[in-house]
C-alpha cells in the first residue's frame, strides 16, 4: 500500500504512527496521519493480505480514538477489516477484532475507503463513501444505497474524488453517518454475507 505509486502521487505527506507494542507493532498496517493538499486525515491501510492480529487491531483502534480526538476524517486505503470475524481462533483476538469494529461504526467522522487491490463488497467495514481505482476504466459516478462509490481512472482523479468526498462527508451531520453505516452493515447481514 505505502509503496504504491497511487498512494506516493495521491498522499503529500504520511507520518506512520505506532501503538503501545506490547505484544508488538502490528506490522500487518500502515496506519498514522497523512495529507492530502491541505485535508488532513487518519489512514489506516493494510500492509499485505495477513489477517491483522491483536496487536494491529489495538493499533487501529488507537487510531480510531486519534481521529475522533482531532476531529479528522479516516482514510482506509485497502483495509485490513475484510476478515472474518469468526477467523480470529483466540479471546484477545475476537475481542480486538470486535472492539475495533464497533468502534469504527459509531465513529463520528467520515470514512473514506480507497480501494486499489481488493474489489468493494458488502461484507467490508462500514464506509460512508469509496473510491475503486480502476485504470483506464473511469466512469460516471456510481451510487448505490447507504455507500456513495466513485471510480477513479489515475491518481489525479483519485485525489478529487477523495477531496470531492470528504467535501460533500463533512456537511452531513454525525448521526446520518451512523445510521448509513448501521444501514450498510445490516444490508450486508441481510445479503448472507
Amino acid at each position: 500500500m505505502i509503496n504504491s505509486k497511487q498512494f506516493q502521487t495521491t498522499v503529500h505527506r504520511f507520518i506512520e504512527l505506532y501503538g503501545d507494542r506490547t505484544e508488538g507493532i502490528g506490522e500487518e498496517i500502515h496506519a498514522g496521519l497523512a495529507w492530502i493538499d491541505e485535508t488532513k486525515f487518519v489512514l489506516i491501510g493494510g500492509a499485505d493480505t495477513t489477517t491483522p492480529q491483536p496487536p494491529s487491531w489495538r493499533r487501529i483502534s488507537r487510531l480510531l480514538d486519534l481521529a475522533q480526538q482531532l476531529n479528522r476524517p479516516l482514510l482506509l486505503w485497502d483495509p485490513p477489516f475484510q476478515t472474518d470475524i469468526t477467523g480470529p481462533t483466540t479471546l484477545l483476538h475476537r475481542s480486538a477484532v470486535q472492539n475495533s469494529q464497533l468502534q469504527l461504526l459509531k465513529l463520528p467522522v467520515p470514512i473514506i475507503g480507497v480501494f486499489e487491490a481488493l474489489a468493494l463488497e458488502p461484507n467490508f467495514a462500514p464506509i460512508d463513501a469509496a473510491v475503486l481505482v480502476q485504470p483506464g476504466e473511469a466512469g460516471p459516478q456510481l451510487e448505490t444505497s447507504p455507500v456513495l462509490v466513485k471510480v477513479a481512472a489515475d491518481s489525479a482523479g483519485l485525489k478529487s474524488e477523495i477531496l470531492e468526498l470528504i467535501g460533500h462527508l463533512s456537511t452531513l451531520p454525525v448521526e446520518r453517518l451512523v445510521d448509513q453505516r448501521l444501514n450498510s452493515l445490516r444490508q450486508a447481514a441481510g445479503s448472507g454475507h
